[in-house]
């Protein structure tokens, strides 16, 4: 006989009633619209119609999923039992998957104990009647603010469902999950970057989570949109080993010889990238930066700006002071480098 207690959940203000009973691993279907199994079948089965088996054998492929696998056996069960509504499986699907391997292989030994040990799975089961938007939320609230976090693009995914399919605005999925709104728009806006250009890699979303929220890669876009699908086809390629190389690529995209590099001639990004250092001693030494952004100020000074400066020194001795150390400074330096005057 099964044994059942009774709990239950609180999630956007409602109590939703539910009890714990161990469920026949068998009479149980993973669900589709989780948002990692989604993620899987958009990956690998794009528009294809996708069984319970095709489910069963891409997360089988995961290494996350053998690995809880020997660590459901070792511990001899489950600590966190599964969410089910029905005969679908919400939330647990990868510890189904392990459940069911861990069966066939104690079938294949004719362990009969341990046939029927894992034959059944801990299940926290909630009402039928339950709206997908309670299960969403439900979902977030375990996965994204909770212990067990989803990958980045699970995450995005769940984001871009509660915005488009459930009507949350930006900033009441950001409230619901204890981020800021910036948070919740990259990572929508870097989902559909990936799902407009057929990207279904999932490990490459952080490389268009970068490409969004880089300011400077914005800036520079914004001038010159057609260098968008060529950054995105250099993704596809391969051609960045890691997403965080993105944020160095503001540097190539300012040079015309390390863009043409990179862009046409196929060069490796490092490669490309050492040609902006050399042309541009300021992209790897903090010293040249420095004394550039220095420069670029001083040139960039309005002649309004400068008759107020003019203005300020005959009154305050400490700006005058600045500006005639900074002059001192300069000109010492120049000549112990070998720099002189230019006329």
């Amino acid at each position: 006989m099964n044994r059942k207690s009774k709990n239950e959940i609180v999630v956007i203000g409602q109590k939703i009633q539910t009890r714990i009973e161990e469920i026949d691993i068998f009479k149980l279907n993973y669900w589709k619209e989780n948002p990692r199994v989604n993620a899987i079948i958009k990956q690998k089965c794009r528009d294809r119609d996708i069984s319970d088996e095709d489910i069963e054998k891409e997360l089988w492929e995961k290494d996350s999923v053998k690995d809880l696998f020997k660590d459901i056996e070792r511990h001899g069960g489950l600590i966190d039992e599964i969410l089910v509504k029905g005969n679908i499986v919400l939330e647990g699907n990868s510890r189904l998957c392990a459940y069911r391997h861990l069966y066939k292989k104690a079938e294949k030994k004719n362990n009969e104990d341990d046939m029927l040990k894992w034959s059944y799975i801990r299940a926290r089961i909630i009402p039928e009647e339950t709206s997908n938007e309670i299960v969403f939320s439900i979902l977030g609230t375990w996965h994204i603010k909770g212990k067990t976090q989803w990958d980045t693009y699970e995450k995005a995914a769940y984001l871009k469902r509660m915005n488009t399919e459930y009507g949350y605005s930006l900033k009441d999925i950001a409230d619901s999950i204890s981020q800021t709104e910036k948070f919740v728009k990259d990572h929508i806006e870097a989902y559909d970057l990936m799902v407009e250009n057929n990207v279904y890699t999932l490990e490459k979303f952080s490389y268009f989570y970068e490409l969004v929220k880089n300011k400077k890669i914005k800036e520079l876009t914004s001038k010159e949109p057609a260098i968008i699908p060529n950054i995105i086809q250099a993704i596809k390629e391969d051609r960045f080993k890691r997403g965080e190389e993105i944020r160095d690529l503001p540097k190539i995209l300012k040079d015309k010889k390390a863009k043409k590099e990179f862009f046409d001639d196929k060069v490796n990004f490092n490669d490309a990238l050492e040609t902006t250092k050399d042309r541009h001693p300021e992209h790897a030494d903090s010293f040249y930066n420095n004394i550039k952004k220095v420069t670029t100020i001083l040139q960039s000074c309005s002649v309004k700006n400068i008759e107020e400066i003019k203005e300020d020194i005959t009154t305050d001795r400490n700006k005058k002071y600045i500006l005639e150390r900074l002059y001192r400074e300069v000109n010492s330096f120049c000549r112990k480098v070998g720099i002189k005057n230019q006329k």
